[in-house]
């Protein structure tokens, strides 16, 4: 699976480069939307992981670009470190596959996550 990873931490990144690689899939990266959309156009992307602060655009605004846009079925999923709470509200609306709280990101949460994608995407 190809991941595309959309993040402002340069911190953040490397630790889901990481754990993408060792879980045995292939990883791009930006911090940029700009750049996300032209990796977009020239690579074959399965997933897209992004935060809801990034560098130049909300990550509301990002969602909603993709699903306007003729990337609309690649699931995204949100990586954030936002209260659930506060989350629910931000993502009201908002058309993505799942989100994951940064702090429970780890190989196994990765692993099932990217299980039922690709179930998802063979079925």
């Amino acid at each position: 699976m190809r991941i595309l990873h959309f993040e402002y931490s340069d911190f953040f990144r490397r630790v889901v480069h990481d754990l993408v690689l060792r879980s045995g899939h292939a990883y791009f990266e930006t911090k940029q939307g700009s750049e996300l959309f032209r990796i977009l156009a020239h690579d074959e992307i399965d997933v897209i992981f992004t935060g809801m602060e990034l560098s130049d655009m909300s990550g509301e605004n990002l969602i909603k670009e993709l699903k306007n846009s003729k990337y609309k079925s690649i699931p995204i999923i949100i990586l954030t470190s936002s209260e659930v709470e506060n989350l629910n509200k931000r993502l009201k609306g908002l058309d993505f596959y799942d989100f994951i709280l940064k702090e429970h990101l780890n190989l196994d949460s990765l692993n099932t996550l990217l299980d039922r994608i690709e179930d998802m995407i063979e079925s």
